[in-house]
Order: C-alpha cells, then structure tokens, then sequence
C-alpha cells in the first residue's frame, strides 16, 4: 500500500466525510457543487456566457417579430435560433458536470463501503 492509498483510508475515515457522503444532495445543492468543482472558473465562464446569450437570443427574437420583410424576419429567426442551440449545448455541458460530480460521489461512497468493510 503506498503513501496515496493511506491519504484516502484517512480522509474517509474521519467522521466528516463520511457523514458527507452519506448525505443525499437535492438538485439547488448539486447545482451549487458544480462551481466548487475542479472546473469551477470554466463553469463560472459558460454560466455568465449563457446569460449574455440568452439576452441576445431574446433581442434577436423581439427584432423578428418588428422585422418589416420577410428577409430580415428569416435572419433574424435563424440567429435566435442560433442562439437558443448554443444555450442549449451550454446547459447539456452544465448537466453532464452535475453528472461527473453525482458519479464522483457515488465512487466515493463505494470506497467508503470497501474501507469499512475491509478493517476489522
């Protein structure tokens, strides 16, 4: 066993990280746990870019609906639509790091199961 496995068994030991993983996150905390990740600058990043594309999006749809031709409401729909598709891949990738951290967690609580199984 080297020095990283007994930096594990002591941090799942103590009492604080067990009574962490024991508990279930509901969906506010999960969110919350994604800008305290390891990715927590790159979140940060994609959750303000959505929100400014998001505010585009809701531009570029109110210019469709004041268009005077059909050319410019053609535009300006295809770039609202853009825009809706680029928030939606954000959001898939904000969801897929909410998925790492439940899987990460899961992981940890199975080698918490394995290190009490395994002392005596």
């Amino acid at each position: 066993m080297n020095n990283l496995d007994q930096k594990i068994q002591a941090a799942l030991r103590s009492e604080g990280a067990s009574a962490e993983l024991l508990h279930e996150p509901n969906l506010a905390e999960e969110v919350l746990t994604t800008f305290r990740g390891r990715n927590r600058l790159f979140t940060l990043f994609y959750f303000v870019l959505n929100l400014i594309i998001f505010g585009f999006a809701v531009w570029a749809s109110v210019r469709f609906y004041h268009a005077a031709t059909v050319p410019a409401q053609l535009q300006w729909g295809a770039l609202a639509g853009l825009l809706i598709m680029a928030i939606s891949f954000m959001k898939i990738w904000f969801w897929l790091e909410m998925h790492t951290n439940r899987m990460l967690r899961e992981l940890k609580r199975v080698e918490l199961l394995l290190v009490t199984r395994r002392d005596p």
